[in-house]
């Protein structure tokens, strides 16, 4: 797919096409940095949906929180800039639109964050890793989630 150079807001939905040549759909549901710390500068939250389709347009009633494919992460503009993910529609992002609560796990810490770096007390699923995806990371999750593996963040140590 060719790059895009443009902003993205909150309810994007994006596009990323497979080789096997079917789409999976995706939603942008935070921008900017993440937390007091400020850790992901220009991060971008966003949702890998389980809805596959053998064209790049999605039926956006069918991008839901319980049809996710991994757990929600953490990325940069630059998938856009590669191609990799393509923006193809927009819908105003509404609370049935996201999980209730985010939950990742933060190494820094061994223990789970928000989408916005606050401690929260246990593990809630799905639960994701606190760290920027890169591509290849990404790519691995993916296809591990596509044959059915479970992708998740790492568990917290027993205190």
């Amino acid at each position: 797919m060719k790059g895009q150079r443009r902003q993205h807001e909150v309810g994007d939905i994006f596009t990323l096409q497979l080789d096997d040549s079917s789409y999976r759909f995706g939603r942008v549901v935070k921008m900017g940095e993440s937390g007091p710390q400020g850790r992901f500068p220009g991060g971008i939250l966003a949702y890998i949906y389980d809805v596959a389709s053998s064209a790049p347009e999605p039926d956006l009633a069918l991008l839901t929180p319980d049809r996710l494919l991994l757990p929600p992460f953490f990325t940069m503009n630059w998938v856009w800039q590669k191609g990799y993910f393509r923006t193809v529609a927009h819908e105003d992002l509404e609370a049935a639109h996201l999980l209730k609560r985010h939950c990742f796990y933060d190494a820094s810490i061994e223990g789970y964050v928000d989408e916005n770096d606050n401690e929260i007390p246990e593990r809630v699923e799905p639960c994701g890793w606190f760290a920027l995806t890169n591509f290849e990371h990404f790519q691995y999750e993916l296809g591990e989630a596509l044959v059915g593996r479970p992708v998740h963040g790492a568990y917290a140590k027993k205190k």
